[in-house]
């Protein structure tokens, strides 16, 4: 019956809060715990994390080149046993990126779009015991990218930075980029009012002047 409803219960969900207007109805029902399937977050890269107590042992990261994936409700029993080497973490949009991409000395976690709160509780616990490491988001250089971005930063209370998300890469992969539609230059158009003096202002006016985006899957992993 829930199923059948989707679209109508998205409709009124995005009508009485603007935080839902750009997200679909799978990502606006985590937000209050209901998935379709179970909530899994995947990360990889360095740290040592035990789930469990007792005789548990530990899970080196390192040697799990494309990572792990554990359900949210197994959270909760996760505990981070040495993060010494760990000096960046950062979040990727894209599952298609999260899997090819490399970083030494981090973590890397796969957001899938806007985060929910399984992963805004993970993110605060990994901030909570590494204040001062560098915490990035690499994402689409899009109005939804930088949107998702702004979202993020927005409800973990964490600095993040973009991440290979600026001018430089427009021009790099300029090959690959694509025109902003009708719709981009409106919804951009309103991002840059609020983001007139932040330090992503550049970047979002060098997209409306040239009138390009680009998705991160373009971005080449350089060793």
């Amino acid at each position: 019956m829930l199923e059948k409803r989707l679209g109508l219960i998205g409709k009124i969900m995005r009508r009485f809060s603007d935080a839902y207007e750009d997200m679909d109805i799978y990502a606006i029902l985590a937000e209050h715990s209901i998935y379709h399937t179970p909530n899994y977050v995947y990360m990889k890269g360095a740290g040592r994390l035990r789930a469990g107590a007792g005789e548990a042992c530990d899970i080196d990261l390192r040697s799990l080149r494309q990572g792990i994936g554990l359900s949210g409700e197994d959270l909760d029993k996760l505990c981070w046993t040495d993060l010494s080497e760990v000096t960046r973490v950062i979040t990727i949009e894209n599952l298609t990126t999260f899997f090819r991409w490399e970083e030494e000395n981090s973590i890397l976690i796969y957001l899938g779009g806007y985060h929910n709160n399984v992963r805004k509780k993970l993110l605060q616990n990994i901030h909570a015991m590494l204040p001062h490491a560098e915490y990035l988001h690499f994402g689409d250089i899009d109005v939804g990218g930088f949107e998702i971005y702004r979202d993020l930063c927005k409800r973990t209370g964490i600095a993040f930075q973009p991440y290979l998300m600026g001018i430089e890469q427009l021009k790099e992969y300029n090959d690959c980029t694509r025109k902003l539609t009708d719709n981009d230059h409106k919804r951009l158009a309103l991002l840059m009012e609020k983001e007139e003096d932040s330090g992503i202002a550049a970047v979002l006016e060098y997209m409306s002047r040239h009138g390009v985006k680009l998705e991160q899957e373009s971005i080449r992993l350089k060793k």
